[in-house]
């Protein structure tokens, strides 16, 4: 197992994780701080764990919508009527650019 810290919203968090997993780790803490970061400066009175709990649903919203448009062309792909594809990757790199600027 290996170790590191992560930074969100200024405040330093051990955290455990397999080996070979910190990059990754260290990417998705940044995301949540950034997150976080951009609460913060819209609202100014919330406190660490609201910040916190607002940024974590508002990523499980966006994750929820990435899910539901795959299920979406999943049910297309296997539908009986032909699928237009063409608009397939405009969909997916749309949800990618919000998850990304999230």
């Amino acid at each position: 197992m290996a170790s590191l810290t992560v930074k969100v919203n200024g405040r330093s968090y051990p955290i455990i994780c397999g080996d070979g997993e910190e990059e990754h780790l260290e990417y998705l803490s940044e995301f949540v701080d950034k997150k976080v970061q951009d609460l913060s400066e819209s609202i100014s009175n919330a406190s660490e764990g609201q910040l916190l709990l607002m940024a974590s649903l508002l990523i499980a919203d966006d994750l929820s919508q990435a899910y539901e448009t795959i299920e979406k062309l999943r049910e297309d792909a296997a539908g009986d009527q032909p699928v237009d594809h063409s608009d397939w990757a405009d969909k997916i790199e749309a949800i990618a650019d919000k998850l990304e600027s999230a």
